[in-house]
């Protein structure tokens, strides 16, 4: 292709992605933009990577990074609620900036993210984020409401006849507005979470591995086999790959599986080796443990998921260990 029908292609990739972030695209448009991107794999690969370079300022704008330069005229700031990062309403201008971007080296993870997702998903989409050592609760435009773990992460994309989230990292609550004329559907890793209104917890531990509790209610989920699991209040579901486990637990059990809510979490029966993992969930200060009889000792109790060094000083005391705290780490010794 002349360079010259290069610079327009991603100019008017720019243009769409710009209106995709609005958040103001229309049915029509949406139409006409999924016949461009169909026509020609040119297009498509223009367009997502326009929507990566798009997805880059708009996290540099949520971490304070300056953008437009301090030289221009700065846009409108949105309004980021709980750490919701929404879409961010850049003026049109932006686009020679952001067009910049659009050939360099975001391609590849563009073509990841739109080619995975599909680009259909990304046509009204919100993403909602917690920053690490933070729960974030939001509501969702159909009246649900979503609680996000530390460093969790989701993607919501309401249409009119479904509602679709992608749990993309991490664990998050979901409180379900009952509406029997649209599924509320949850994409997590190999599984798929289908529900009309109801309370649960999902958690993703890789791409691979998780697990469903529910709260309240019915879900049924779904792993490409022939028949979905039927889960009801107090059932639990691990899930790695394919196979699937389903538990029954009692409701105080279920409880204390959604502490993290509060900022607490049970590590009773975990071995130290496991609770250290827990809350590298929730801190940069790892628990260190060098010893394979020491990671294999068994703690129990309730503790502040902000308070490693608290817990790593009571485990010490119980294990008769030592414990020594610095700046960026926690080390259990015999």
């Amino acid at each position: 292709m002349p360079k010259a029908d290069g610079s327009a292609r991603d100019e008017r990739a720019a243009h769409w992605a710009l209106r995709v972030n609005s958040g103001l695209i229309t049915p029509e448009e949406e139409a006409e933009l999924d016949s461009w991107t169909s026509e020609d794999a040119g297009n498509f690969g223009a367009f997502t990577r326009a929507m990566a370079a798009n997805a880059y300022f708009d996290r540099a704008a949520a971490l304070g990074v300056p953008y437009p330069p301090k030289d221009e005229p700065a846009a409108e700031s949105p309004d980021i609620v709980g750490l919701e990062v929404h879409r961010l309403n850049w003026r049109e201008q932006s686009s020679v900036t952001r067009r910049a971007w659009i050939g360099g080296g975001l391609g590849a993870m563009a073509a990841a993210l739109v080619g995975g997702i599909g680009l259909k998903y990304w046509l009204g989409a919100e993403i909602y984020a917690a920053p690490m050592g933070n729960v974030r609760r939001s509501a969702l435009r159909d009246g649900s409401a979503v609680t996000l773990n530390s460093s969790a992460e989701i993607k919501v994309a309401f249409k009119d006849a479904l509602r679709q989230v992608s749990l993309v990292t991490g664990e998050a609550n979901f409180d379900v507005a009952r509406d029997a004329s649209r599924p509320f559907i949850v994409d997590a890793g190999p599984v798929q979470i289908r529900v009309v209104g109801t309370s649960f917890l999902v958690r993703l531990d890789d791409e691979d591995r998780g697990s469903i509790t529910v709260r309240e209610g019915i879900v049924e989920v779904h792993n490409g086999a022939d028949n979905p699991v039927r889960l009801l209040a107090g059932d639990h579901l691990s899930f790695a790959r394919q196979a699937m486990k389903q538990e029954r637990l009692s409701m105080a059990d279920v409880d204390r599986m959604g502490l993290w809510q509060r900022g607490e979490m049970d590590l009773t029966s975990m071995t130290l080796a496991d609770a250290a993992n827990e809350f590298a969930r929730y801190s940069d200060i790892k628990i260190m443990i060098d010893d394979p009889t020491v990671s294999a000792m068994k703690v129990a109790g309730v503790y502040s998921t902000s308070d490693p060094a608290g817990f790593a000083r009571a485990a010490a005391l119980a294990q008769g260990l030592k414990v020594s705290v610095s700046a960026d780490r926690i080390t259990l010794s015999r």
